[in-house]
C-alpha cells in the first residue's frame, strides 16, 4: 500500500504511452503505433482514507514521438515517423493541452484503485476511469480514450481502407519517487 502524502510523476520517474491500433480492409499496410508523450505531468495526494484521494495530470499532446511501430508492409522509417507526428498534431488533436482531474477514488484492495474523473482532450470534458495499480514501487495507470468522445475523427488513409481504431489504449507507468 502507498504511504499517504502527495507524489508527483513526470518523464523523469516515469513514460506516459497512448497506444495507436489500426483497423479496416488494409490494416496489414500500415502500423500498430507505441507513442510517448515527453511533456506531462502527474501528482498524487494520498489520503490517510484512500477513497478521500486526489489525482491530477498534464501532457502536450505536441510532445509526442513515435517510439515503435508493429506489423505494416515496410518497416516505419524516419521520415514516417515524423509524417505521423504532424498528421497526429495538425489533423487529429488540435488543441494539444489534455488535463485530468479525479472526482472520486475507489480503493480495490491494498494496491490497485480505480479513480473517476474527467479528462478535458479537445476542449471537451468526459468522464474515464482509470486503472491504478501498485507493485514493488511500480505504478501503473491505464484508461482508454474513444475518440469520437472528444468529437475527434480517427485517422483514416486509402479511402478509409485503413484507418486508426476509435478506441486508443493509454498507459502510464512510473517509479514511486522516495
Amino acid at each position: 500500500m502507498v504511504s499517504p502524502g502527495t507524489y508527483e510523476f513526470g518523464p523523469n520517474n516515469g513514460r506516459l504511452l497512448v497506444h495507436v491500433n489500426r483497423e479496416g480492409f488494409a490494416k496489414k499496410a500500415g502500423h500498430d503505433l507505441i507513442t510517448e508523450i515527453k511533456n506531462w505531468s502527474a501528482k498524487a495526494t494520498i489520503a490517510e482514507n484512500p477513497a478521500e484521494s486526489t489525482f491530477t495530470a498534464t501532457a502536450d499532446m505536441s510532445s509526442f514521438s513515435v517510439v515503435e511501430g508493429v506489423g505494416g508492409v515496410k518497416p516505419l522509417s524516419e521520415g514516417d515517423k515524423a509524417d505521423i507526428k504532424k498528421n497526429a498534431t495538425q489533423k487529429v488533436v488540435t488543441k494539444h493541452d489534455i488535463t485530468f482531474e479525479s472526482s472520486a477514488v475507489q480503493p480495490q484492495g491494498d494496491n490497485a484503485a480505480t479513480v473517476s474523473g474527467d479528462l478535458q482532450l479537445m476542449g471537451k470534458k468526459n468522464p474515464v476511469q482509470i486503472k491504478l495499480s501498485e507493485s514493488n514501487g511500480k505504478v501503473t495507470a491505464k484508461f482508454t480514450v474513444v475518440q469520437s468522445k472528444w468529437g475527434i475523427k480517427p485517422f483514416s488513409a486509402m479511402m478509409g481502407a485503413l484507418k486508426v481504431k476509435d478506441e486508443i489504449p493509454v498507459e502510464i507507468e512510473a517509479t514511486l519517487p522516495e
